[in-house]
Formats: structure tokens, C-alpha cells, sequence
């Protein structure tokens, strides 16, 4: 192979590498780095006794991706990607799940708070704990990385299931939607994934934030569709810039890098998706508030990802969600 080949090759492989794993947020900023290392070589690090030790490719990787909007983490997506085969799958968890088992009239037992009150390790702990699952990495991105992103490709074609009309002015939230199939821009886009219902609660999703999870997970796939088209290939280092300014994450770009020759095989049409099962529960008190929590089934949880995360080339043995 040339020289010039093989250059080609390897900023095709850098492009594929960061669109992919950049938009589902789990390497966001690690492309910016890509030209300093060497990627088909083993990090090296150096214990406290000064012995080398050499840390391979995980054959999995457990990442936790939260979207943010004034320090509440509106989006919970916890994500498993399989370096070996390419697959991908992602549960959502909704913004109102309970912390602890027996919620009282406290909005801060919700699990969007423990980022604002806790930080990102206690909430990666959090939700290791619901799902029974250990998590490598985490990365919470600001809601306006979305804006930037969607506006800087031009827009995401999606179709909006209902009149969408809501406003919050102590939010500065205004979100005003036609239903049907159209292309949404930056502030569109905000509008449509934060969107459950209308002012008058007279339309909406009738599951709240559980509906509102697989609308966010279909608009994943769209915008993951719409970034990887011809056009939009040149603006990744756009894309870059804007993830670089908006990411609170604890992955470095050298261990990132070791999984990039691993994403040409991903299928963009074989990802899972699915939302955390529970029940709502309404929790009142003796002065007449009420406050809606969602309580996680553990054991249901731990079960779809038991037969559906773990992943080979088998077909998953329950329906996958698309």
C-alpha cells in the first residue's frame, strides 16, 4: 500500500472513529488528539513500584452518556459497545427514577439531580447500583453541544409525532413544534428531546419521560445517520471544536484511540435500544403535594441486559427496539 493510501485509510478510519463513538458520546473529544499517538500499540503505564504494566483493548466497553441542561442530567443512557463484533446497546433511564426505595416529596431523590448534588462518580455508582452493572466511563455533555451540532450539519430529518406546545419561562423553555416529518434545526432539535407534554397536560406522551426516552434514542439513530452522510464528513473538525467546549468526562484520547480500527464494524441499523422497565409511582404528603418518581425494576433491568447487551452474533432472544 502507498504512502498516500495509507494516509487516506487512516483519516477514513479517524473520521468513521469519531463520528460514531462522538455522537453516541462515549470518546467525544478523543479525535482532536488522534495524530500523537500510535494506535495499534499498548499503553504503557508505570505502577508505584515502577513495574510497567501493559493494559490491552477491552473486548467491552460500559459507558454511562448524560445530557445535561442547567446541571440537571434530562438524558441517562447507559451503553455497551462491543469492540470485537460491533454491536451496540443502549438503555435509557428516565429523568425521574427514584434514588431510593421509598421516595418521599423530594424532587433531589431523583435520579437527574445526583450529577448538580454529587458529581459524575456518584452517579455512575448510582446507576451501577440500579443496573447491576460496572461502567468504565462516563461523559455528560451540555444540552448546547446538541444545538451547535445539529446547526453546524444542517439539521436532522425527523418526524414529530404530535403538536408539540409547551412553555416554561423559568426555564427560558419554549417549544413550539408542528407534527410530522420535517428538519429540525439546533433549537428545534433541544425542543423535540425535551419535550413530555403540553402545558394543559391535554396532549403528550401518555408515559411521560418513558416515551420521551425512545423518542431520544430514535433521534440518536437520525442525527448518527444524518452526521455520516458525504456532505457532512468535512465539518468534523467542527464537530470537534463543539464537543471539546461542552464534555465532562473521565476517558483520555490514548485510550480511546486503541479502539479505532475496531468501529468500521459497527452496524448503524443493528442498535439496540431500550428503556430502563419500572412503574410510576405518585408520592404524596399530609399538606396535599404530590410528586410523580419512576421506581426502576432491578431484576427486569438486569434481565434485558443480561440476554440483550451481552451480544455475540446470535439474535438477541428479546425483540430489539428500533
Amino acid at each position: 500500500m502507498s504512502k498516500k493510501k495509507y494516509k487516506k485509510n487512516i483519516i477514513q478510519k479517524f473520521t468513521r472513529f469519531f463520528v460514531v463513538l462522538s455522537i453516541l458520546a462515549i470518546f467525544i473529544w478523543a479525535g482532536v488528539y488522534a495524530l500523537n499517538y500510535i494506535i495499534d500499540k499498548e499503553e504503557i503505564v508505570i505502577d508505584e513500584d515502577g513495574n510497567i504494566i501493559t493494559q490491552s483493548k477491552k473486548t467491552e466497553i460500559n459507558a454511562l452518556i448524560c445530557g445535561k441542561n442547567e446541571n440537571l442530567t434530562d438524558t441517562i443512557i447507559y451503553l455497551r459497545y462491543n469492540t470485537k463484533n460491533g454491536k451496540i446497546s443502549m438503555m435509557s433511564i428516565p429523568r425521574d427514577t427514584s434514588i431510593v426505595s421509598n421516595p418521599s416529596i423530594d424532587s433531589s431523590l431523583k435520579i437527574n439531580y445526583m450529577y448538580f448534588n454529587n458529581g459524575a462518580e456518584k452517579l455512575v455508582s448510582k446507576v451501577e447500583e440500579l443496573l447491576g452493572v460496572n461502567i468504565d466511563y462516563y461523559l455528560v455533555f451540555d444540552a448546547s453541544m446538541l444545538k451547535e451540532m445539529v446547526d453546524t450539519i444542517g439539521g436532522v430529518e425527523i418526524e414529530v409525532p404530535m403538536r408539540m406546545k409547551y412553555d416554561d419561562p423559568t426555564q427560558n423553555l419554549h417549544i413550539d413544534l408542528k407534527k410530522g416529518v420535517q428538519v429540525l434545526n439546533g433549537d428545534q432539535a433541544e425542543q423535540f428531546v425535551r419535550f413530555r407534554h403540553n402545558n394543559d397536560m391535554t396532549v403528550g406522551y401518555p408515559l411521560g419521560d418513558v416515551q420521551r426516552t425512545e423518542v431520544q434514542q430514535e433521534f440518536i439513530k437520525k442525527f448518527i445517520k444524518t452526521v455520516l452522510s458525504a456532505s457532512n464528513i468535512p465539518k468534523i473538525p467542527q464537530l470537534i471544536n463543539i464537543a471539546l467546549k461542552n464534555t465532562d468526562t473521565n476517558i483520555t484520547a490514548k485510550e480511546a484511540l486503541k479502539y479505532v480500527k475496531d468501529i468500521a464494524k459497527i452496524d448503524l441499523d443493528d442498535i439496540y435500544s431500550c428503556t430502563a422497565p419500572g412503574d410510576l409511582k405518585d408520592v404524596g404528603n399530609k399538606t396535599g403535594l404530590w410528586m410523580s418518581f419512576y421506581i426502576l425494576d432491578k431484576t427486569k433491568s438486569s434481565e434485558i441486559i443480561e440476554q440483550n447487551f451481552n451480544r455475540t452474533n446470535e439474535e438477541s432472544t428479546v425483540e430489539t427496539q428500533k
